[in-house]
Order: structure tokens, then C-alpha cells, then sequence
């Protein structure tokens, strides 16, 4: 018969042993972290604080897909007449062909005025030539008469338009004297410039005939030129610019 204290001796000293205590080792680890990890989901579930360990693995794989915070903007509307007297986002119009200006001699008398009619007797235009102009007080004098604004004053257009037929009578805004009248290459084509003496200019562009010369005395109302389409123009209209103290202002503040 085998000796039995031999068959024990080759089971102690065999690495079955070894082995079989690593194996249990493991089994008993991995059943310790699951217990620890059901013990805290529950304990999670219990206290209300969370929706369980699965749940919260779900919310950090997701955390990705979270869409970014959105901020809050504001804006600031204007009243109607505001926004129609600073129209900041009006679209910007290309020029036209450029129209054929009428010579013009400096040195040469000025232009006729017009007749106007009324009630039926027709009479001449009154001019100031030589005359000295009263002081330059109140609002403005509406310089075309016969037109209407096609553009207002904004960012990109410091004057306002005023369209019109063809020559109709262009007024003098205010009092004062006329210190450029002629040719501008900036694109004004015929312009005239008034200087009220009160700080306040003001200019007449794109005019079809010019009245006055550089140095006369015009009252407010006074023809002083006609409605054209000169240098960059796209239809017949003055372009109306008011600089008061070296600063273009919105010529609607004065009427």
C-alpha cells in the first residue's frame, strides 16, 4: 500500500496549492468590490441624492452630448420717428452714369431766377444782390419747395435728399452769404455753400443751375439755384448737408 504521508507531502509541496489560494484570493476581491458597489448605489437611491450607480455611469457618458449654455442678449428698439430720422442700416446706392454738367462761367452774371406763379399774376423771384443779410435766427427754410426727402440722414449718409423735377427752384435755407458757388470734384458736382454767421453752413449738391456768385448777401427763401443731377447722381434731387460749428449735423433737427 502506498504510504498516505507520502500522497500528502505531494499535495503540500505541489504549486496546486499556491494556485488555488490566488484563484480563491481574486474571487473573494471581486466579490467585495461588488457588494461595496450595490451597497452604495442602493444607499444613494435611499438618501434621494442620485438615481443609482447605472444612472450615473449614463449621466458622465452623456455629459459630452450636453449642449453649451446659452447667454442671454439685448437689444434696444428706437421709437418709429427715431428710427426713421436715424436709419443707421439703410442700404447704400450706387451711383449712375454721370450726368453732363452746364458750364459754368465764374466771372459771368448769374443765372435768372425763375418766375413763380400766384393766383394768377406771375412775378420774379425777389434777389438780394449787394444786399446785407438779416441775421440768421429760427429754423430753416425748407429748400425745395416742390420736393420730398428720398433719403434721410444716417451713418453713411450725413445730408438728407430731396428729389424734384427737374429745375425746380433750390432756396436759401437761412440768411446769410454764399461763400462757394461752382464746380466740385468730391463727386457734389454743382454746389453751393452758405455761410449763415451764426456758426451754422449749409450746402446745396448736385444743383442743375446755380443763381448767385461767391460773395452775395441771400435771405432765407431766396432762390438760389435749380434742381440738377450733377456729378454722382442717380436721378434729379439736392443732396442737403448742415454743418453747425465744424460738426455735419441732421438737417431735420431745424425745421
Amino acid at each position: 500500500m502506498p504510504n498516505p504521508r507520502r500522497i500528502y507531502r505531494r499535495i503540500a509541496d505541489s504549486a496546486l496549492l499556491g494556485r488555488l489560494i490566488a484563484h480563491l484570493s481574486v474571487v473573494a476581491l471581486v466579490a467585495v468590490a461588488s457588494f461595496a458597489g450595490i451597497s452604495a448605489s442602493a444607499g444613494s437611491e435611499t438618501s434621494g441624492s442620485g438615481t443609482g450607480f447605472l444612472n450615473l455611469v449614463s449621466s458622465v457618458r452623456g455629459a459630452a452630448d450636453q449642449p453649451a449654455p446659452t447667454t442671454a442678449s439685448s437689444f434696444t428698439v428706437l421709437p418709429a420717428d427715431e428710427a426713421a430720422l436715424l436709419n443707421r442700416g439703410a442700404p447704400a446706392l450706387m451711383p449712375g452714369p454721370l450726368a453732363t454738367p452746364i458750364a459754368i462761367d465764374p466771372d459771368a452774371e448769374p443765372l435768372a431766377a425763375p418766375s413763380t406763379s400766384t393766383g394768377g399774376v406771375t412775378t420774379d423771384v425777389p434777389t438780394s444782390r449787394g444786399a446785407q443779410p438779416a441775421p440768421a435766427v429760427g429754423g430753416l427754410v425748407w429748400p425745395v419747395p416742390a420736393g420730398s426727402i428720398s433719403q434721410y440722414f444716417h451713418g453713411g449718409h450725413l445730408a438728407i435728399d430731396i428729389a424734384a423735377d427737374y429745375g425746380s427752384a433750390v432756396l436759401a435755407a437761412q440768411s446769410g452769404v454764399v461763400t462757394s458757388a461752382g464746380w466740385r470734384n468730391n463727386g457734389g458736382g454743382y454746389v453751393i455753400e452758405i455761410d449763415h454767421g451764426n456758426g451754422m453752413t449749409t450746402l446745396y449738391n448736385h444743383l442743375g443751375s446755380i443763381w448767385v456768385t461767391t460773395g452775395q448777401s441771400v435771405f432765407a427763401g431766396q432762390g438760389v439755384a435749380g434742381v440738377g443731377c450733377t456729378g454722382l447722381c442717380t436721378g434729379p434731387h439736392v443732396h442737403f448737408q448742415v454743418i453747425v460749428n465744424g460738426v455735419i449735423d441732421n438737417p431735420q433737427r431745424y425745421f
